[in-house]
């Protein structure tokens, strides 16, 4: 990438000699100016020295030495490193020594969240319908936060017997510890418990100094206090640290990140090492405004790019009734039409996956099944094999059937993930990538609504996976773990991941660091006890923080020329007067399910 290229904002922190802190609004060109100074780095590199690059989603990485490779930049070879944050902690902190008086070689999750693990009561104290995750209970102290349960009924259990689950929690931590597993956060109270040992913290200090000419954090508005206080750790050996971050983009709360700590934080770089990239080339003034709308941050970015000739307005749905309907696919897709967008450049986003499937017309498959093995595989495949299904998601079903090929092989426990009980059992993980892929990939795409078509479609499955020759556990065979299902509109599953408009849909956590023609955020009426849309509401009103707000601001952000805002209709008066106010300018649209 040529310096020439770039803005005089962004040569100058591609330039900064000393570890910089930078603020960047949305599409003001961020990653160019990293990509950017990673590049001078990497030209002046004296021998056996590196560049650390950090984030905090393996698909923010992946989009990063993606662009680089697009720019002939390739620094990323020993002794340099690139990977999220947690993978950064394990190597250099936890790694090495493993963990005291456990035999087992620990793994870090991202959440708890992600393995299911959640604390319930038993006996009369128990707590009919969802459980709390363990998340929500602080690492360091198993106290927990009841602010952060949105079901109104358990907050109120949560705060009843408040010590019964945090007693409860402590113990689930210890026996998963046991067995290896960190969640994130368990994984930095560990790191900052041996920083406390002074020969240990020097010692390490003095290696990642002599290793790394600089370490470049980006999308740091997803920092907690504990990395802040790792990063400080860093800088007090002498390891130039850069922050990239956009503070109104904080859109993981597991992680307890907190925007004005990263703020504070910021003060220690001084006046002159404090920058800012203004001015978005992504998209146009009327997004700008209502962006500028749900931050406290009043006046708007400026439009500077291509987009900002086009004066497309804001268009907001309204939608009646308790779930979120199909219908908003459909009418997004018009608007999309007659702004002459291509629907492959447009995606329906929101901050819950059964929200933006509904919103395209698909069914809840959260619970394929019950606990039917062909019911799930089903699930598998019409998921892995449909066009608008996200790259994490295709991921993560590949993880599904790597687990089934496992348990059949009596190869995994039931909290384990596939790559840690791979590595445990001593498995070839690209045998077992490979054999998922294969099965899911030989499996039929389709099945009849019929006796004869189901039962061939589960004959072709046990088939296939039979060609594998896997060493089953006692007592297993295709037929025995691949039963019949009870249910018989299981087929069904194959078809659902196929939306009536062929739009694509994410959660906005999947989406962010990407970017679209056109946007549309589905916000999801109050149901159950949820108070999400009204909480929503009032702190975007109040300008005040929300998690809940930043996530819609991260969704409208992706768009370069059209976002629309479906939203329940007992909302749309509040909200219409505060956009207006505002000056954002406005279309609305009711959607008649009936006409629709």
């Amino acid at each position: 990438m040529s310096q020439i290229d770039l803005t005089d904002e962004q040569r100058l922190i591609a330039e900064h000699v000393t570890g910089v802190f930078v603020e960047a609004c949305p599409g003001s060109g961020k990653t160019r100016t990293v990509v950017a100074r990673v590049a001078r780095i990497a030209s002046i590199l004296p021998p056996r020295k590196g560049i650390a690059i950090l984030s905090f989603t393996n698909s923010a990485v992946e989009e990063f030495i993606s662009r680089c490779h697009l720019r002939g930049i390739n620094a990323f070879n020993h002794p340099s490193f690139i990977g999220t944050f947690d993978s950064f902690l394990f190597r250099f902190f936890i790694s090495p020594s493993g963990l005291v008086d456990i035999s087992e070689r620990p793994i870090i999750v991202d959440s708890w969240k992600t393995l299911g693990i959640e604390i319930r009561l038993k006996g009369i104290n128990s707590f009919r319908g969802a459980g709390v995750t363990l998340d929500m209970f602080d690492a360091a102290t198993d106290k927990i936060d009841h602010l952060k349960v949105s079901h109104s009924g358990l907050r109120k259990h949560v705060l009843d017997h408040q010590e019964a689950y945090e007693s409860a929690a402590k113990r689930r931590r210890k026996g998963l510890l046991r067995l290896g597993y960190l969640s994130a956060a368990d994984a930095r109270v560990e790191a900052l418990q041996r920083l406390n040992n002074p020969e240990w913290s020097n010692a390490l200090g003095s290696a990642l100094a002599a290793r790394f000419k600089e370490i470049i954090v980006d999308e740091a508005q997803d920092c907690n206090p504990l990395d802040l206080r790792i990063l400080e750790w860093l800088r007090k050996h002498g390891v130039n640290v850069s922050i990239f971050a956009d503070p109104d983009q904080a859109i993981y709360g597991f992680r307890y990140g907190n925007p004005c700590e990263l703020l504070s934080f910021s003060k220690s770089y001084g006046v002159t090492n404090c920058l800012r990239l203004t001015g978005n080339f992504r998209s146009t003034h009327s997004i700008c405004a209502l962006a500028a709308s749900l931050r406290a941050r009043e006046n708007p970015d400026e439009a500077i790019g291509n987009t900002a000739k086009i004066n497309i307005p804001i268009h907001i749905l309204t939608y009646h009734g308790v779930s979120v309907p199909k219908e908003i696919s459909t009418w997004f897709l018009q608007v999309v039409k007659e702004n002459n967008i291509q629907t492959a450049d447009a995606i329906i986003l929101a901050h819950g996956r059964r929200v933006a499937r509904r919103a395209c017309g698909l069914t809840d498959v959260t619970d394929t099944g019950g606990d039917s093995k062909v019911a799930k595989i089903a699930s598998v495949v019409g998921e892995f094999n449909s066009s608008i299904t996200s790259k994490r998601a295709r991921e993560n079903a590949l993880r599904t059937v790597e687990r089934m090929i496992l348990e059949m092989m009596g190869k995994i426990e039931e909290i384990e993930t596939p790559a840690h009980a791979a590595e445990r059992k001593k498995i070839d993980r690209r045998w077992l990538r490979r054999t998922a892929l294969q099965i899911v990939s030989k499996l039929p795409k389709s099945c009849d609504n019929s006796d004869n078509g189901r039962i061939r479609w589960i004959t072709t499955l046990r088939e296939q996976v039979r060609r594998h020759n896997l060493d089953y556990r006692k007592g297993t065979t295709e037929r025995t773990y691949f039963r019949k299902p009870i249910k018989i509109d299981w087929q069904n599953y194959i078809q659902e991941y196929n939306s009536i408009n062929n739009v694509e849909c994410a959660t906005i956590h999947e989406a962010k660091g990407r970017e679209y023609d056109a946007v549309c955020v589905v916000i999801p009426p109050d149901t159950g006890g949820n108070m999400f849309t009204s909480q929503l509401l009032t702190a975007w009103e109040n300008r005040a923080n929300s998690e809940a707000k930043r996530v819609i601001y991260v969704g409208l952000t992706r768009a370069k020329k059209l976002v629309t805002l479906a939203i329940p209709a007992v909302f749309i008066d509040k909200l219409k007067t505060m956009l207006q106010d505002r000056f954002v300018n406005l279309e609305l649209h009711e959607i008649d399910t009936a006409r629709a």
